[in-house]
């Protein structure tokens, strides 16, 4: 399972689906979007900015973490970004790997 991050902002027609619902409505149905993927929500938060929404996901591979956001957009509601996230486990395992290469720096 890797982690994901989703942030997302609504069109206006889909500000007017939550004030309609609600705010947990709205985090239930893509609790169980996201779950229809294999997945699962870790933090689901509203954002009062530049975005809507901030959502951090566990996914089973990148194709799950795709699905969702994409069925979500195509209902021309929302917008979201995906970004894959790394634990600082993971981080030290790619410092490792690029440890054992080099790279030369243009005009070096």
């Amino acid at each position: 399972m890797g982690l994901y991050l989703y942030i997302g902002s609504y069109s206006a027609e889909g500000v007017k689906g939550v004030v309609a619902e609600g705010g947990r409505k709205r985090e239930a149905e893509t609790r169980k979007l996201v779950k229809s993927v294999g997945g699962k929500i870790l933090q689901y938060l509203f954002a009062v900015g530049e975005f809507d929404f901030i959502i951090v996901a566990e996914m089973p591979d990148d194709q799950a973490a795709v699905v969702a956001p994409m069925l979500a957009c195509a209902t021309g509601t929302v917008h979201v970004k995906t970004t894959k996230l790394l634990t600082a486990a993971e981080m030290d395992e790619v410092c490792e790997a690029a440890r054992k290469r080099s790279f030369r720096a243009p005009g070096t």
